[in-house]
């Protein structure tokens, strides 16, 4: 009777009850996988976040303008293939007006906030390389059209900026550089093979901290979604496929501590780089946001490094009629000499004397102030908080990120 007893129990409540759980559990992640599939580019773009404003004008001081750095600008709003319309600084390099070979950098930002946030890295990119930068806002950041950002439209806003920088009557057939940060990278990377597919000239392609593509960032920060990711994924990046099919130099500059990125990202990048004068560069305890300030004065030289390099190399190569370079990646010494590069660190030891603020930090020539700002520390920290908290500090802010990567 006992056996009889025990069989019952498990046939008339314990089968059902098993059923019902299994049948809510799919439920539940029917639900979420629906949200994730309709929701995933407000998930991933982030023009506000926290206490972040949209538009540039409402950032804290010295994170507003170019201008807020005594450097000459120009403001653009760059129309793009379908209509769109997208905001740009043209900031000028004081110490390269009278030259025509002076390059431009067509700087893309992550995916958190605006231009205005990264106005103290480009105007250290001006002090340093002697160049120009055209910070591009993405469509649905800061003052650029109010449209629902996704992949098709950031890649039609680079394009618009490229070949805006490549007509402008002011290039006179200046070196093009392309930078990208985190997302950046992704929009740099598809870029360079639009130039090399629509014969617009690309002299080099800088990266930092980037990513494989979004399925891989998928598997390593959101593991339990990855399973359903084939079904519900609409986003791709995909710069692990479209890397290889480019010819362009590329500089991998790589935060070995990146808490966002799976550092062997980067790695894997480099490999797949088809080109003889790519490099990669990994700073010694550089997280996702602040590589640039760990790397110190010598981030700056291996950047200008590089773009001397590739331009010198192009120029080899239109004068031997020989576009498929041969030598073996070089590093240039600061005596002059050269050796054979291909990964190369550089200690924390040697990081910069830039600081956020207080009394004693260094005197800079570019702001002309006591210190200079950097990108807010907390950006990651917010979009963290707004992760796992529900809540964000902008009571206007009702979208939560699964996916930053700023």
């Amino acid at each position: 009777m006992t056996d009889n007893n025990d069989g019952s129990i498990v046939i008339n409540y314990v089968v059902p009850f098993l059923f019902r759980s299994g049948t809510v559990i799919a439920g539940l992640v029917a639900v979420i996988a629906g949200i994730l599939y309709v929701k995933q580019d407000s998930l991933l773009y982030f023009p506000e976040i926290g206490g972040i404003p949209r538009r540039p004008r409402n950032n804290p001081r010295r994170y507003r303008s170019p201008q807020e750095y005594d450097l000459p600008f120009e403001e653009h709003f760059i129309r793009c293939s379908d209509g769109i319309s997208i905001h740009a600084w043209w900031i000028r390099s004081n110490e390269a007006q009278n030259s025509n070979k002076v390059p431009t950098i067509i700087m893309f930002h992550g995916n958190a906030g605006n231009i205005g946030l990264r106005l103290p890295n480009a105007a250290l990119m001006v002090q340093h390389l002697k160049c120009h930068v055209l910070m591009v806002e993405y469509r649905g950041y800061g003052d650029s059209d109010s449209v629902v950002p996704n992949e098709v439209g950031l890649k039609l806003d680079a394009e618009a900026a490229l070949r805006f920088v490549a007509d402008s009557s002011s290039n006179n057939n200046q070196p093009i550089f392309l930078f990208g940060r985190s997302l950046g990278g992704a929009v740099a990377i598809h870029l360079a093979h639009y130039a090399e597919r629509n014969n617009i000239p690309v002299a080099g392609v800088m990266v930092e901290n980037t990513f494989l593509s979004i399925s891989k960032m998928v598997d390593a920060i959101l593991p339990l979604v990855a399973p359903l990711k084939g079904f519900i994924l609409r986003i791709g990046w995909d710069s692990e496929r479209v890397l290889p099919k480019t010819m362009v130099p590329v500089l991998f500059l790589a935060g070995d501590r990146d808490e966002l990125v799976p550092h062997y990202h980067m790695e894997r990048l480099y490999e797949l780089s088809k080109s003889e004068l790519s490099e990669l560069y990994v700073i010694e305890n550089g997280t996702h946001n602040d590589t640039w300030m760990k790397g110190g004065n010598l981030y700056w030289v291996r950047l200008l490094q590089f773009m001397v390099k590739v331009q010198e190399a192009s120029q080899q190569s239109h004068s031997k009629g020989n576009f498929e370079m041969q030598q073996k990646p070089m590093d240039m010494n600061m005596d002059g000499s050269t050796s054979e590069f291909r990964h190369r660190r550089t200690s924390v030891d040697d990081r910069s004397s830039v600081r956020m603020g207080g009394d004693d930090a260094t005197q800079n020539s570019v702001t002309g102030a006591s210190s200079i700002p950097t990108m807010p520390n907390n950006l990651f920290g917010m979009a963290k908080e707004a992760t796992f908290s529900g809540r964000g500090t902008d009571k206007d802010q009702k979208k939560q990120p699964f996916l930053v990567v700023a």
